[in-house]
């Protein structure tokens, strides 16, 4: 006959598994933690073009060293300045610059302003004329936009690449403008564009 105490040890063990097992059952709980994390906009617009060149005025003229003077003819511009959005956020990121009527020698300065409209303070790191990027300032700037290989004009730009721009603060960037002898023609159109490019920047 079998013994009673080995009946009831194992009978006690699996009553105590259960009970234990009921006790962690109601022990356990899962906590879900939900967060959501909003990152500040970093964001820049160009506004406010302008040309220096009054109509009305004798166009202005210049060497290869920057000497400027003002001529004796009034033909050349207007010069048209287009702010444009280039991808579709409200935000006019590209300045399109369009030199009518110009000559050999003709002179144009320009100006726009550089607008922090986001919400963390920036830094410059290039510009992009023509969809040619500059890094920094360069002391001869030469373009070709009529395609023929041969430098139309010549470019000497405001350098900010590297600067620190912080929200609601704005720049004004100049832009001098010479037509080369090279090849230029009496009366031509040319164009071209202004992009800058940023990141965030911290100390």
């Amino acid at each position: 006959m079998m013994n009673k105490k080995f009946v009831t040890i194992p009978i006690l063990l699996i009553s105590a598994l259960a009970i234990t097992g009921f006790a962690y059952a109601h022990w356990t709980k899962t906590l879900t933690i939900i967060g959501n994390v909003d990152t500040a906009e970093l964001d820049w617009e160009l506004r406010n073009p302008k040309c220096y060149d009054k109509p009305g005025e004798n166009d202005y003229s210049a060497d290869c060293e920057w000497h400027i003077w003002q001529g004796d003819k009034d033909v050349g511009g207007p010069t048209l300045l287009e702010l444009v959005d280039t991808d579709g956020d409200g935000d006019n990121d590209t300045l399109k610059v369009t030199l009518q009527n110009v000559y050999p020698g003709y002179f144009e300065d320009i100006g726009f302003h550089v607008h922090n409209n986001g919400e963390v303070p920036l830094h410059f790191t290039k510009i992009i004329i023509n969809e040619q990027e500059f890094t920094s300032n360069p002391p001869t700037l030469f373009l070709d936009l009529n395609g023929d290989e041969i430098p139309d004009i010549k470019l000497l730009y405001g350098n900010n690449v590297g600067g620190q721009l912080h929200p609601c603060m704005w720049w004004e960037l100049s832009l001098y403008i010479l037509i080369l002898q090279n090849d230029a023609i009496e009366g031509q159109t040319l164009t071209f564009t202004i992009q800058l490019v940023a990141e965030n920047w911290s100390p």
